[in-house]
């Protein structure tokens, strides 16, 4: 049990909030129109891995940072939704207010999936499990780990039971999203 007043929930109401995360970063994981950070038959399934790796590692998946709840929501006071993605009073590339991005967990998923892109952009000369450093401090570092954490944690996600092709296909035929991890992610702190 959280001892953030505004993180506490039942664990009822948690179980079904992680679903509606999980289902949010599937949807932006697996939009046609997006492009996958990562490539191979199950490239998609493993940025939805990483999608929910940095959420896990930036908020814990807290109830107050998901919908931005209370002043402890914010880390530094800049930071916004499950993946912190730091637009302080200003928006997104994309335009998205804080507001938008604790409104709308798609939208938190997208803005943080177009700062993956940049940092894995930025830091492309370093080691793989340093592409996120830029993401997680700013600047591309050697060693840096947070991006470690976060990359490693995605890494360890048990393999997708279907291909992209596979997920992408049944999309159409208008059937629901892909499903959600089978487990219920554990809370954490925020180590960044």
């Amino acid at each position: 049990m959280s001892r953030i007043k505004d993180a506490i929930e039942t664990p009822e109401a948690g179980r079904a909030r992680y679903q509606e995360i999980a289902t949010a970063a599937a949807k932006v994981a697996y939009d046609p129109e997006l492009k996958p950070i990562f490539g191979g038959p199950r490239g998609r399934a493993e940025t939805m891995a990483l999608l929910l790796a940095i959420a896990y590692h930036e908020s814990g998946y807290r109830r107050d940072v998901d919908l931005g709840i209370g002043k402890l929501s914010r880390g530094e006071g800049v930071d916004s939704c499950l993946l912190q993605v730091r637009v302080g009073a200003g928006k997104t590339r994309e335009g998205w207010s804080h507001e938008d991005l604790v409104g709308d967990r798609e939208k938190c998923f997208r803005a943080g999936l177009s700062l993956i892109r940049k940092s894995f952009g930025a830091c492309r000369k370093q080691d793989a499990r340093d592409r996120l450093s830029a993401y997680t401090r700013g600047r591309c570092i050697d060693n840096d780990k947070y991006s470690r954490a976060r990359i490693g944690r995605a890494m360890r996600a048990p393999r997708a039971p279907m291909t992209d092709e596979e997920v992408l296909a049944t999309m159409k035929k208008d059937t629901p999203a892909p499903p959600a991890p089978s487990s219920t992610p554990s809370a954490a702190g925020n180590d960044s």
